[in-house]
Formats: structure tokens, sequence, C-alpha cells
């Protein structure tokens, strides 16, 4: 049996001790990077939900609008257009962060609606589009 003096077994403790605090603390970091990534991508899906909603919202009021008004009433893009895209576009600026609204409408009553927004702290464009056949 091999016999270790004492004085050259002082500290392993210490070093045991601070290599499983370094361990314990590179898990730490790893939960609170994940819980950051879960509320980007909740946030995420939120805006991207209520883009959808505002797409589908005035799509329906498209529909039961009259068919001959829809380009007077609707269409409209960045801040400018019919009184009824001003109101929604409104909503959109609302609900969405830097978010704006657009709305074209073709002569076979095809309306395209667009949704656009940038998450806080984010450089990308986010988009929504919404392709309809208005017809009644």
């Amino acid at each position: 049996m091999i016999h270790i003096p004492r004085d050259r077994q002082h500290g392993i403790v210490l070093l045991d001790a601070l290599i499983a605090i370094l361990i314990f603390a590179i898990g730490i970091l790893g939960i609170v990077k994940l819980q950051s990534s879960a509320v980007g991508f909740a946030s995420d899906a939120k805006f991207r939900s209520d883009a959808g909603m505002l797409a589908d919202q005035v799509i329906g009021r498209m529909w039961a609008s009259d068919p001959t008004m829809l380009a007077a009433d609707y269409v409209g893009a960045a801040g400018s257009g019919g009184p009824r895209y001003t109101t929604w576009n409104g909503l959109v600026v609302d609900a969405l962060p830097a978010g704006v609204g657009t709305i074209t409408v073709d002569a076979a009553k095809v309306a395209t609606v667009t949704v656009a927004w940038n998450n806080p702290g984010d450089n990308v464009n986010h988009t929504y589009t919404s392709v309809t056949q208005i017809s009644q």
C-alpha cells in the first residue's frame, strides 16, 4: 500500500468544490439561455397569431361589404387609403410593433392583405400575407 503524506493532500476538497460550482454555474447559464429563447419564440408566435387574426378580420369585413366599394373603402398602404383601411391599419399599428398593413384588390376582386411588423430587438422584417377571392 502506498502511503501519501498528509501535507500533499491539502486542498483536494476545495478543488472538488470549485469544479462542482463551475459545472453548476454552466448548467444555470444554459437554463437562463433556454428561458430567454423560449420567451422570444413565444412573443414571435403571439405577433404572428395577431397578424393572422387582423388579416382574417379585415377579410371578413370585406366579405360583408358592398363588393362595388371594396377598392374605395379598403385599398391602402402605409397609412393612406380608404376609410375602412385607415381604421383597420390603426388596429395593426396598435397590436404589432412597427406594424403596418397593406390591402390590394384587383379587378377580379382578389384581395391581398399583408401585415408587416418588426419584433423588438430584431432587425428582421416579418410579414403575413393572405390572398382571397371576394365574391358575393
